[in-house]
């Protein structure tokens, strides 16, 4: 019985060890700071669906995601890293695959349900970069911690896990939160070199930089604290250090390339896109955006950071550089070319900024550790002075968090916008509307809503596929599912939407029988600052006519009552930080142009492209 019983006690004994370690402060906390992290990066995470998600999750990522089910693994998409959307693929085919969760699915079941209703599929992405998001805050406590210590590292990794742009940024589709992962640990292992650590340190600071790279490409600047990491071993280790170097190359090289290895299967494809991509944000503007990259970016860490924060951030710098000029060279080396780099490129977003966000949740730790030291030593006041200065630094970033996660969970401009036309219009009325919606905004009827009767379901040899009734009466076969209304042609993207438009095109309308317009003043601010002057002003001709020949059916606002209108920024706009927000979306004017008969069904002709059209590639339009 005694030899019967050891094991149990063992067993109790053991599990009793496991669970005192995990209610140990040091990682009681950082769990509970971890939760905290994906609970409001999860918070109203599904915004939008299943009409309206932004244009970079779908196209970057998460289309090609569920493309690779039809055409192999090779993304077929080199403008960005491959790594989150080989993620999303793999997490789709255990949802989707033979053996996932859901098991009456077949591998193609993943293409059907995404041109279907997308919205799992998006939900899916999303909660995957929130958890990316959170692996990052991870990640920097461990480093803080090291680095610093406990209460430096809690401190960090607060910091990151409730500054706004991470935040929201972890609630879209999109890779950037991912590259937050890297940064610190490449960080990290440039300061172990430095401080004496051995030949693995090389290889490990190398893999980080790769796990970076493999999300964002100009996270590569990681390999200046590395070099001069290494320049500081130079007299101790000799030419030998160059030996080290290579094996951090290869080991990040080898990184990548597992990512993506069609990065050198198909490598002229890669280069022609990494440096079309290159060519646009070097030397395109976006239209509406301003001029100037450094007080851009400067003001952007004023929200995105918070300005509590960004000032302990030169506090800590300041703090570092009295301790060690060296380290504080390695911690602010990437940021720093980072910054310089982006200020000279020709378009600028506050997310392409935001692997600087680590080092910047590291040095404000440290002053903040700094300023609890010049207190007495008693536990429990340094305990108290780190609690309030924490909350000092976050209050700024926590009232945006809860503030812009109400506002998504409210219904977006757009859905009541297309809620109102299905609610009062026959089915495929005819309806122009401007490149602010994906053209499943109006061709989607997911659910159970009823197949309008301009449509009859079976093409032979095409699973998935519809008849739909044309213009003249017949019917012609199409992959997707007709929504309730048709439109001009929609190729054209909102940065280029002012070469398609002219007061001539109102006359289009009326003879197509585009009676309705939908308007977005997101798309209208960018043609009101758009390029050449000539084309801009012909476009904003056609709104004026449009005003004057048309009534407004329906204005549907995102602001509080007696707020707004927030100028257009190609941020605030979309992450809806500014306290005007009520609902997300941008403000949307239903027309209904006088004397004009209105049409339905398939278009007869599409919307004239003007004769003078530029030469701008396929990315532009």
């Amino acid at each position: 019985m005694n030899r019967d019983a050891a094991p149990a006690e063992g067993g109790r004994g053991s599990a009793s060890r496991l669970l005192r370690a995990i209610l140990r402060p040091e990682w009681l906390m950082p769990g509970l700071l971890l939760a905290a992290a994906l609970a409001v990066r999860l918070w109203n995470i599904d915004y939008g669906l299943p009409y309206v998600w932004s244009v970079d999750e779908a196209r970057h990522f998460t289309e090609p995601a569920v493309l690779m089910f039809e055409r192999g693994f090779d993304p077929g998409y080199y403008h960005n890293p491959a790594l989150f959307t080989y993620l999303i693929n793999r997490v789709l085919w255990l949802i989707y695959g033979p053996l996932g969760l859901r098991l009456d699915a077949r591998f193609d079941g993943v293409n059907v349900q995404f041109h279907k209703d997308a919205s799992d599929i998006f939900l899916t992405a999303r909660i995957l970069a929130a958890m990316l998001g959170t692996a990052a805050v991870a990640a920097l406590y461990l480093v803080a911690r090291r680095l610093s210590g406990v209460r430096e590292g809690l401190v960090a990794a607060a910091l990151l896990a409730f500054a706004f742009l991470p935040v929201s940024l972890s609630r879209v589709a999109v890779s950037d939160v991912g590259a937050l992962i890297g940064v610190s640990l490449a960080i990290f292992g440039a300061v172990r070199i430095h401080e004496g650590g051995g030949l693995r340190w090389f290889p490990l600071t190398g893999l980080a930089i790769g796990v970076a790279l493999a999300f964002k490409y100009t996270t590569g600047l990681l390999v200046i604290p590395l070099l001069i990491a290494s320049a500081t071993r130079l007299r101790r280790d000799g030419p030998v250090i160059l030996l080290y170097l290579a094996l951090a190359a290869v080991a990040a090289a080898a990184l990548v390339l597992a990512s993506n290895p069609y990065l050198v299967l198909n490598a002229d494809e890669a280069w022609r896109a990494l440096q079309d991509q290159a060519d646009v944000a070097a030397r395109q503007e976006k239209p509406g955006q301003g001029s100037g990259g450094l007080p851009f970016y400067l003001h952007s860490l004023v929200w995105g950071f918070g300005w509590l924060p960004l000032a302990a951030a030169l506090a800590g710098a300041v703090v570092l550089a009295l301790r060690d000029k060296v380290r504080l060279l390695l911690v602010l080396s990437f940021p720093l070319a980072l910054l310089i780099y982006l200020a000279f490129q020709a378009r600028f977003f506050g997310r392409w900024l935001l692997p600087a966000y680590p080092v910047l949740a590291l040095l404000a730790a440290l002053a903040v550790g700094r300023i609890a030291d010049a207190l007495p030593r008693r536990g429990p006041i340094q305990a108290a002075a780190v609690l309030l200065l924490a909350g000092a630094l976050l209050a700024q970033s926590l009232a945006a968090d809860v503030r812009t996660a109400r506002v998504i969970g409210r219904k977006d401009t757009r859905v009541q916008a297309r809620e109102f036309l299905t609610a009062r219009n026959p089915p495929q009325m005819r309806i122009s509307i401007e490149p602010d919606v994906s053209g499943r905004y109006y061709r989607l009827t997911p659910g159970a809503e009823p197949v309008p009767p301009t449509v009859r379901r079976g093409c032979p040899g095409r699973p998935g596929s519809w008849y739909v009734r044309t213009a003249t009466g017949g019917w012609r076969c199409k992959l997707h599912k007709p929504g309730q209304f048709s439109r001009p042609d929609g190729s054209a993207r909102a940065s280029a939407w002012h070469f398609f438009i002219s007061p001539a095109v109102i006359d289009e309308y009326r003879r197509n029988g585009y009676c309705h317009v939908m308007t977005f003043s997101t798309v209208r601010s960018r043609v009101a600052t758009s390029r050449p002057r000539r084309v801009r002003a012909r476009a904003l001709a056609y709104y004026r006519r449009l005003e004057r020949e048309a009534d407004v059916v329906r204005r549907y606002s995102p602001y509080d009552p007696g707020r707004g209108p927030v100028p257009l920024d190609f941020d605030l706009s979309f992450n809806y930080y500014p306290t005007a927000y009520e609902r997300p979306g941008p403000e949307v004017i239903i027309y209904r142009l006088r004397g004009c008969t209105q049409g339905y069904g398939e278009p007869p002709e599409h919307l004239p492209r003007h004769p003078q059209l530029p030469n701008l590639g396929r990315d532009e339009l």
